[in-house]
């Protein structure tokens, strides 16, 4: 029979051959205890390796005679318990009787109730390197292992080079991953510009090595100082698929990470940072935590990318770190996209302002030259020359005719907007059914026929001025929300819950009573009297029969100049006639 020395030494060979080709601790530890089972009688071994992540040791290949608890936590704390002991003291511990051991008494009183009588405990540690901890127990008392803790330090020795190539080689892995997918981010976000391909891509490739539930965008508003969240396309997401209200930033966990400019973890216990929609969609949809990490640039903070977990696990320094290299190409890439719709939209509306004008001028009409000298017309020029400077809107009133939309062109001319768009719309010539899409534009989608985006007469007259003609043909249903584009300089475009700010000046007109149809309830009052701020009549031609030989003249050389004829007088009889 081979003595005790010939078999521990046999067992060290069968360790290097039961621990050969496998690369992770489980079934590691699956090989350790066919090898020393050899050797020893143990109800069951255990290795214990240390994540500095959450500072404690994690219990991986419990091989064990005794069965395992369902509530049995894996992981053990470095305070209170005597693995803990070992890893921090790199000292072997041995315990022939868990009833003689004062210490760690929770511990030791759930091992003994569980039968377990005698623990051996050793370090793992491979050069400087703690790696962890191998623990041996038995429910037959002290057994063999009271003699055997020097061997097995040596078998921790051995084992814990077989554990630390693992770890290297999981770093590697992880590292490898990281790059490749580093790498596959940069690609595709370098050839997504638009805004749907761009959120798409993100959440596609970050999924690979940083695991998550749902992502989401959350982008600054620079001049309001509120984030405004958009989910990102992706399956089964967490956020709300609709786009929220914009949110004050400095409450929130996102405005905060972006403040800090390092990411924030939040747990669901701090959910009640978040507006209530955003909290009870999370919390309706399980998730446990979100981590916003900062976006931004050169230029200066975009938002954050938020990503959610409905698992407990916690997000690792590791993960933090690397989420943290993919923002700064996430932030290019989104700089580059909000520029690139932002060009999109200017020269989309420069292609409207461009057929808008040419249509304007292919009108004829006198641009705002208006003749007469009688005391009626004079007055008229009197108003004009008041209000114009002013950024005050105007109601035009007057019969069909009497040169109403003269007048606004005139007050445009001469004011301060005199060098931006001048946009009108007929109110009356539209379907009221279209009457809303045409004046605060829509979304691709956002009714049949919708084919793609549209810019509304109210964002195409920012910075300049917007003349509604025959504002008393507006359907009351459509009137609440002119009354807060003109009131708020603030719409949305149909279709869409993205808040549009514009500066417009507006002049209304109309050749009904507004203040009958006030009474008769086909007007709002509200709407009436902000339109109502500087009204204007405009006197009819038999108010002013003075002018009516300074306008055959006008007219007269204009057609006579398109006609090529030469006209040099009007005989008076003419004159007389056509007052008459």
């Amino acid at each position: 029979m081979p003595s005790r020395e010939a078999q521990l030494y046999a067992a060290l060979l069968e360790l290097s051959h039961a621990i050969a080709g496998h690369h992770d601790p489980d079934s590691l530890c699956q090989g350790l205890a066919r090898a020393l089972r050899t050797v020893f009688d143990f109800d069951f071994l255990g290795v214990a390796l240390h994540d500095p992540a959450r500072s404690a040791l994690k219990l991986y290949g419990l091989s064990a005679r005794l069965p395992v608890p369902a509530e049995f936590d894996r992981w053990l704390p470095l305070e209170d318990n005597p693995a803990g002991w070992v890893w921090q003291s790199q000292q072997p511990l041995w315990i022939p009787d868990l009833a003689g051991e004062t210490r760690w008494p929770e511990f030791m009183a759930f091992l003994a109730g569980k039968g377990v009588r005698s623990v051996a405990i050793v370090p793992l540690t491979s050069g400087s390197r703690r790696l962890g901890i191998l623990a041996l127990g038995s429910v037959n008392g002290a057994g063999a292992l009271a003699a055997e803790t020097d061997f097995l330090q040596r078998v921790a020795s051995e084992f814990a080079v077989a554990v630390e190539a693992h770890l290297a080689r999981q770093a590697l892995i992880r590292e490898r991953d990281r790059l490749e997918a580093l790498f596959d981010l940069t690609n595709a976000l370098v050839s997504k510009l638009s805004w749907d391909e761009l959120l798409g891509a993100i959440s596609t490739v970050l999924g690979r090595v940083l695991p998550h539930d749902g992502a989401a965008i959350t982008l600054l508003d620079k001049a309001t100082g509120a984030l405004r969240l958009h989910a990102l396309h992706v399956a089964d997401n967490i956020w709300p698929e609709m786009d929220p209200e914009p949110m004050p930033a400095e409450n929130l966990p996102s405005g905060k990470a972006l403040a800090a400019g390092r990411p924030l973890v939040t747990t669901r216990a701090q959910f009640d940072l978040y507006p209530l929609p955003i909290r009870r969609t999370l919390q309706a949809r399980g998730v446990e935590a979100i981590c916003s990490i900062p976006l931004a640039t050169a230029n200066g903070p975009l938002g954050t990318l938020e990503l959610g977990r409905r698992s407990r696990d916690e997000f690792t320094p590791e993960q933090i770190e690397f989420a943290m290299q993919a923002a700064r190409q996430i932030a290019i890439a989104l700089e580059n996209s909000l520029a690139f719709r932002e060009l999109a939209e200017i020269k989309e509306k420069l292609a409207l302002e461009k057929l808008y004008l040419e249509d304007e001028i292919r009108f004829e009409q006198n641009l705002g030259n208006m003749v007469g000298q009688s005391p009626a017309f004079q007055a008229l020029l009197k108003s004009i020359q008041i209000v114009a400077p002013t950024e005050a809107t105007v109601l035009i009133q007057g019969e069909t005719g009497t040169g109403k939309e003269l007048v606004a062109r005139a007050i445009h001319e001469a004011s301060p907007r005199r060098q931006r768009s001048f946009v009108k719309v007929n109110c009356a010539a539209i379907p009221s059914t279209l009457l809303e899409s045409e004046l605060f534009g829509h979304e691709k989608g956002a009714f049949t026929g919708a084919l793609a985006q549209k810019i509304g007469r109210f964002e195409l007259a920012d910075q300049g001025t917007l003349f509604l003609d025959e504002i008393g043909e507006i359907p009351l249903e459509l009137q609440p929300k002119l009354l807060r584009a003109i009131q708020e300089q603030e719409f949305e475009r149909l279709g869409s819950n993205r808040t549009l700010r514009v500066n417009v000046r507006l002049i209304a007109a109309t050749n009904r009573d507004l203040k009958a149809m006030l009474e008769e309830g086909k007007f709002r009052s509200d709407l009436y009297y902000r339109l109502n701020v500087f009204p204007i009549q405009t006197p009819p031609l038999r108010e002013r029969r003075e002018d009516i030989p300074l306008l055959v003249r006008y007219f007269t050389q204009k057609y006579a100049q398109r006609a090529g004829r030469a006209i040099d007088s009007i005989p008076a009889r003419t004159l007389e006639a056509l007052a008459r």
